[in-house]
């Protein structure tokens, strides 16, 4: 006679055996599945990727629709970690490299500027010396202009029996004449000397912007190459641990139709990285083409962004911005 515990725990059992197909029975349907047509069933296909150490799936309800995630456990070997990592430390050296993009342009702007004003300030230049010749022109005539029996002292013509001018009357006209005529030339001058008062200090202000960037340009250079070994040498510590590659591939199943290819992600240490299309699906020794794709530039460490994390400079936008350490004093 078995004992009465015996026969709960054969019950207890015998239910897990029936939850448990009715869930496989799902996860078996995508299993037996054949994408457009494939010589072989999905679970066949995902049976001979040599790169899955462990394989698990899964299934759960998501929209009145079924989603059955098959989790491949990836085997890192040396030359995979090793090309990944040549690939991180490749894009922080692409990303240190086009740092000093911000300081070299803002130098290229600073020397444009400089050149601009310059070129205004001699065109300006130009056409004040031509005004000044102008009046000065002017005044000389004024000055030097002899008294006509034929004109009056307005300028106009005489008419018939009308009178010269006598003498004096003509050098008064003569005297308020140049007093205008200069007071014209003073107002144009002071006109004159206030627009190249601006003209140099917009060149003097482009010559502190070439010597400001300059300046950062150099600081920007040690910073970059410092920033630089201090993420290659976290990108070696990095890779030096182990970490895990999972590849999780999902499904939507509805009853009574076929299975369909969801999405297909690299989760590195259990945080989900880059996706591409599974074409381990099609041909399972592609998986080491898709792993190699998604491990490329690195494993999940984004060394670029790390850099721009640590670099000790930022670009402040604005009509009074520049270049500025983000703390108090430069990093050491």
């Amino acid at each position: 006679m078995i004992p009465l515990n015996d026969i709960k725990l054969i019950g207890l059992s015998f239910s897990l055996c029936m939850l448990a197909a009715c869930g496989d029975s799902k996860i078996s349907a995508v299993k037996d599945t054949r994408l457009g047509g494939d010589e072989f069933t999905i679970g066949e296909t995902l049976s001979k990727v040599k790169e899955c150490k462990s394989t698990d799936w899964s299934s759960e309800i998501v929209n009145n629709s079924t989603v059955v995630t098959h989790i491949c456990a990836v085997k890192l070997d040396d030359e995979l970690l090793n090309a990944s990592k040549k690939g991180e430390l490749a894009a922080l050296k692409t990303r240190a490299g086009l740092a000093n993009i911000s300081v070299t342009t803002a130098l290229s702007q600073a020397r444009s500027a400089h050149a601009e004003a310059v070129r205004f300030s001699q065109e300006r230049s130009t056409q004040w010396a031509r005004r000044v010749a102008e009046v000065d022109k002017r005044i000389e005539y004024i000055a030097t202009e002899p008294r006509s029996q034929f004109i009056s002292i307005n300028g106009t013509a005489l008419r018939r029996g009308e009178a010269p001018p006598d003498a004096a009357a003509w050098e008064a006209r003569r005297s308020e004449h140049l007093v205008v005529a200069n007071g014209e030339k003073e107002k144009l001058l002071a006109e004159i000397e206030a627009e190249k008062q601006k003209a140099q200090a917009a060149i003097d202000a482009a010559l502190k912007q070439i010597d400001d960037a300059t300046a950062w340009n150099e600081k920007y250079a040690q910073e970059i190459q410092r920033t630089y070994e201090v993420v290659a040498k976290e990108v070696g510590t990095y890779y030096d641990k182990s970490h895990t590659l999972k590849v999780k591939t999902t499904f939507r199943y509805r009853e009574g139709g076929n299975a369909e290819p969801v999405s297909a992600a690299l989760f590195i240490d259990d945080l989900e990285g880059r996706s591409a299309m599974p074409v381990y699906l099609m041909d399972p020794k592609r998986m080491r083409e898709y792993l190699t794709y998604l491990t490329k530039n690195g494993m999940g460490m984004e060394a670029p962004r790390l850099f721009d994390e640590r670099f000790p400079i930022e670009n402040i936008s604005g009509p009074d911005g520049g270049f500025r350490y983000k703390s108090s004093k430069p990093a050491t």
